[in-house]
C-alpha cells in the first residue's frame, strides 16, 4: 500500500503543476512564480507575491498579443513589471506611452500594449503592492493605412482591425483588395458594430461589404464569415433588396443608400463604391 501511494503522490505533483504553469484558451492563471501560457484567446494573469517571476506567453504564429489591466493601472504597473516583445533574451522592452494609436480607433479603449510578434515575456521585478490583474488576448496585427486613401484603426474592439478604402472598386475588385491585405470585406451581424462603423466613417460614403446572394438568389449570407443573414441583423432600405440592376441581377448589398445608413443590393462588378476591409482574429 505504501508503495503504490509513493507512485500515486508523484504522479499528482506533476499533472498539478502541468495545470498551474500552462494555460489554453479563457483562463485566469494563479499567482504562481511565473509559467508558460498559450492564449487561445484571453487569459488573466494575476500578479504573483513572489520577486523576480516571469511569463513566457505565446499565440498561434499569425497574430499579436494584446495585454491590458482589468484591476489596477497599466501605466503605473510598469514599476513592478517589464512586458517584452518576443521570447528572445534581448527582446525590447514595450512601454505603454510609447504605444502608437490609429487614428481611427475607439477613444474609450483601455490603455493596451501590443506585441509585434505571437510571443512575449512579462518579468515582475518585485510583487505589486495592491492587486493586479493582467488581460492577455489573442490580437490581430492593425495598420496604419493600406496606401493612399485609406484609414485603419480599431473600431470594435483592442483585438480586431478594420481598414476603409475610399478607391472606388466593384464588389469584386474590392474584396480581392481586401483579401490581399490579409483582409476580408465587411461584415455587419449586429446593429452595435454597424454604428461603430458609422462612428468611426460616417454615412456619407457608400461602402461594399461581403453580403451576397450571388449563389441563391433571395438567400443573403455573409461571405466573410460564412454565415447566413436570415434570421441575424439586417437594416435594408425601404423597397430593398430589389435585385432591379441596370446591368442585370444585384447581387451584392452596400451600406449608406439613403442617409439613415441602410442598405441596397448593387451589382457586384458593374457599380463602384468604396470599401471597408476587417480582419478578425
Amino acid at each position: 500500500m505504501a508503495c503504490k501511494m509513493m507512485k500515486i503522490i508523484p504522479i499528482f505533483f506533476i499533472l498539478l503543476a502541468t495545470l498551474l504553469s500552462s494555460s489554453y484558451g479563457n483562463a485566469v492563471v494563479s499567482p504562481l512564480c511565473g509559467g508558460r501560457v498559450f492564449v487561445e484567446n484571453t487569459i488573466v494573469i494575476e500578479a504573483p507575491v513572489h520577486e523576480n517571476c516571469h511569463w513566457d506567453i505565446q499565440t498561434q504564429e499569425d497574430r499579436i498579443l494584446v495585454i491590458t489591466a482589468l484591476s489596477g493601472n497599466l501605466k503605473e504597473a510598469q514599476e513592478f513589471l517589464t512586458i517584452h516583445d518576443g521570447s528572445g533574451k534581448d527582446s525590447p522592452i514595450l512601454l505603454v506611452e510609447n504605444q502608437k494609436t490609429h487614428e481611427r480607433s475607439r477613444k474609450d479603449l483601455p490603455e493596451a500594449v501590443y506585441t509585434t510578434q505571437s510571443t512575449a515575456v512579462i518579468r515582475f521585478k518585485k510583487a505589486p503592492t495592491s492587486n493586479l490583474q493582467l488581460k492577455i488576448q489573442k490580437a490581430v496585427i492593425c495598420p496604419f493605412n493600406l496606401g493612399t486613401e485609406s484609414q485603419c484603426g480599431r473600431v470594435i474592439d483592442d483585438v480586431s482591425c478594420y481598414c476603409a478604402t475610399f478607391t472606388k472598386r466593384s464588389q469584386v475588385s474590392q474584396r480581392t483588395y481586401c483579401y490581399n491585405h490579409n483582409m476580408k470585406l465587411l461584415s455587419l451581424e449586429t446593429y452595435e458594430k454597424e454604428q461603430a462603423i458609422h462612428v468611426a466613417w460616417g454615412y456619407e460614403a457608400r461602402f461594399w461589404t461581403s453580403l451576397t446572394d450571388a449563389i441563391d438568389e433571395g438567400t443573403w449570407y455573409w461571405e466573410s464569415t460564412d454565415t447566413a443573414l436570415f434570421p441575424g441583423y439586417s437594416n435594408w432600405c425601404n423597397r430593398q433588396p430589389d435585385d432591379a440592376g441596370a446591368f442585370g441581377g444585384e447581387d451584392c448589398m452596400f451600406t449608406n443608400y439613403e442617409t439613415n445608413g441602410c442598405w441596397n443590393d448593387g451589382d457586384c462588378e458593374k457599380d463602384e463604391f468604396d470599401a471597408i476591409c476587417q480582419a478578425i482574429p
